[in-house]
């Protein structure tokens, strides 16, 4: 049976962690994203206005896991465009590849401090029982 989607936030100290899973891996990176817009911006079903590509590898999980956080990050820093939704599937090569719709920050609600990075301790993206889990701590 496979891995249902879902993700969830964990507070940690002044940072956040987000967890995320699902039945296979650009589903899983797209869960994990979720939690990263959802850690915040309250985005609802906000309606996109622009289409941005977002994609890493083929390399190791982890650091794909971590050039779409940089990607992400780096569009709300300077572009001033928030995440409403990620679309995100597996090349033949092996590379996670995709778009991001994106609407404009004054559109949405914040929630919380804009992310400044990625960290690589407590870092995984892992292939587990029925799908793949991830989890990462993002710098606020």
């Amino acid at each position: 049976m496979s891995l249902p989607a879902g993700h969830r936030l964990v507070p940690h100290t002044a940072d956040c962690i987000i967890e995320a899973w699902g039945p296979d891996r650009a589903t899983c990176l797209t869960e994990a994203l979720l939690g990263l817009v959802e850690g915040f911006a309250a985005v609802g079903d906000a309606n996109a206005s622009e289409v941005v590509p977002i994609g890493a590898g083929p390399g190791a999980a982890e650091d794909e896991l971590v050039a779409l956080f940089e990607q992400v990050i780096f569009s709300v820093d300077t572009s001033s465009v928030v995440p409403v939704r990620f679309h995100l599937g597996e090349t033949e090569g092996g590379a996670i590849a995709g778009r991001m719709d994106v609407v404009p920050a004054d559109d949405i609600v914040a929630v919380g401090p804009v992310p400044k990075g990625v960290s690589y301790h407590e870092l995984s993206m892992v292939e587990a029982e029925g799908g793949w889990r991830c989890r990462v701590l993002v710098d606020v």
